[in-house]
């Protein structure tokens, strides 16, 4: 699971970097990483005690670095302001991402997305307050899955164009029925027990599966009914190829992607901005790459492993002094 944490967050990066739609293999992982970061928090998720104290915990975990990572935010976004206007802004544009933080990475006319990968730690406290209130009901499985197969229905009919964009909505829709896939592998004790034979067979064969569907599924947009039925089976087996590989790296012990594992939320909370900093300060203005450069995979995962490595010094500092940063109390 550490390896699972650590692989997920630092995929991301350049999957966040822009690059040119259908480039392999960024827009293969575009597809199922946020899947397998909501399962990996489903799976890491411990049955509800009390519900009073498991707010309280989520508020640690997840509210206050949500606040703390928008608010070292701001100050990256009044400089990018000032770099694309040439002005600092007026009390209006100020204040639109400042609403936009507060209502969970929104975009409307009054307001605009902050750090909009924070998003994730939003969605997640909501996910979990959804499943420890399910599981306090008597046919809360029942509820849970319900609501997954809603979530499921939303996001369809986003991507046709009848639900409005909202970065944690949608998230939640396309993401509720993994996070609670993950509970359940853990409340049936799967994925506990690895075999390096058995698990490099099913890492094939579900890597082969994930593959064909996703080509399937890449390759039928203008079918929008295959479009979107092929999207989830091609998720499903994109996440399980992932299990599957990080499970072969389980024999690979270092303190290393331990202290990563750790600090997922680091990675959320910082990897954009490090990203803009790099292409903007020292991309831009020492090497003259424009602001607009459509990055190829290579360069991607390239700026991406430097993020990831920068990150780590970080990520020791937060474990040392400053704990709250990795949703931590001590």
């Amino acid at each position: 699971m550490d390896w699972a944490k650590f692989l997920s967050v630092a995929l991301v990066i350049p999957v966040h970097i822009p690059h040119a739609l259908g480039d392999q293999p960024v827009t293969y992982f575009e597809v199922f990483l946020l899947a397998c970061l909501m399962f990996n928090s489903g799976y890491l998720k411990k049955k509800h005690t009390n519900l009073k104290e498991e707010v309280k915990k989520y508020w640690y975990q997840l509210g206050i670095p949500y606040i703390v990572y928008n608010v070292l935010f701001y100050p990256y976004w009044l400089i990018r302001f000032y770099s694309d206007h040439g002005s600092m802004p007026n009390l209006a544009d100020a204040m639109r991402p400042i609403y936009g933080a507060l209502l969970l990475q929104a975009n409307t006319e009054y307001a605009s997305e902050l750090n909009p990968v924070t998003w994730f730690i939003a969605a997640l406290f909501i996910m979990r307050l959804l499943l420890d209130l399910c599981l306090r009901l008597k046919y809360g499985n029942w509820l849970m899955g319900g609501l997954c197969l809603v979530g499921m229905g939303i996001y369809v009919a986003h991507k046709a164009g009848y639900v409005p964009p909202h970065f944690v909505v949608i998230g939640i829709a396309k993401s509720l029925v993994f996070y609670y896939m993950g509970f359940l592998c853990r409340k049936y004790h799967a994925f506990e027990t690895c075999n390096f034979k058995k698990d490099a067979i099913w890492f094939v064969i579900t890597l082969i599966i994930s593959i064909i569907l996703f080509d399937y599924h890449a390759g039928i947009e203008s079918n929008f009914t295959m479009h979107m039925v092929s999207y989830f089976p091609a998720v499903l087996f994109g996440l399980l190829a992932f299990v599957y590989f990080c499970k072969l790296l389980d024999g690979v012990h270092s303190h290393i992607i331990i202290n990563y594992s750790n600090g997922t939320m680091a990675f959320i909370g910082l990897h954009w901005m490090l990203t803009g900093f790099i292409r903007y300060s020292i991309l831009k203005s020492i090497f003259g790459v424009s602001s607009d450069h459509i990055f190829s995979p290579w360069e991607a995962y390239a700026l991406g492993l430097v993020v990831t490595l920068i990150l780590y010094p970080v990520i020791l500092l937060f474990q040392a002094k400053m704990p709250w940063m990795l949703g931590k109390r001590n």
